[in-house]
């Protein structure tokens, strides 16, 4: 008995921690979303490309390259510096893909930085919408979606699992 309340309460946890992932995945889906529609509203100042680097990241699934552009602008007297290219940005396994961001960027480079006037720290270089910028919050509703269907499937008893029956009536 105290094994299945064990187990049951280790899936309760699980289940409640992916939904709060999900959630949360969500809310930045839906603000990376937000803000690349409106960026193309945003104001513009002139900017200058202070770093430019493609850079690797290693685990057990392989290598993945990152595009890491900084640049610094000004506005209302205030120096800012910001590494958002576009919202939506990715890190790839080609690394083509992080080299042609560079090559677009050098540092030295004069940009034309599109920037939030409510909050101008909020800047990016490539204002829009992308195929990218909808791939947090497709993310976020996909894992919502399957942590919903599984939490009411085995909650109406659907799904059986031995160590799960400590909570059916």
């Amino acid at each position: 008995m105290i094994q299945k309340l064990f187990w049951g309460c280790f899936y309760v946890l699980f289940l409640g921690l992916f939904f709060v992932a999900s959630i949360t995945l969500t809310i930045v889906g839906v603000n990376v979303l937000r803000n690349a529609r409106v960026s193309e509203g945003w104001p513009t100042t002139t900017g200058e490309v202070v770093a430019s680097s493609v850079r690797a990241s290693s685990d057990s699934d392989g290598t993945t390259y990152y595009a890491d552009v900084s640049y610094s602008y000004v506005v209302d007297d205030h120096r800012y510096v910001s590494d958002t290219v576009s919202f939506g940005e990715y890190g790839s396994s080609d690394r083509s893909h992080a080299e042609e961001v560079v090559a677009r960027y050098p540092v030295g480079k004069r940009v034309t930085v599109y920037y939030n006037p409510e909050l101008p720290e909020t800047a990016v270089l490539e204002p829009g919408v992308t195929w990218s910028s909808y791939f947090p919050l497709a993310m976020g509703l996909c894992f919502l979606s399957v942590t919903s269907i599984v939490t009411i499937a085995l909650f109406i008893g659907k799904i059986s699992a031995p160590f799960l029956r400590v909570f059916t009536l």
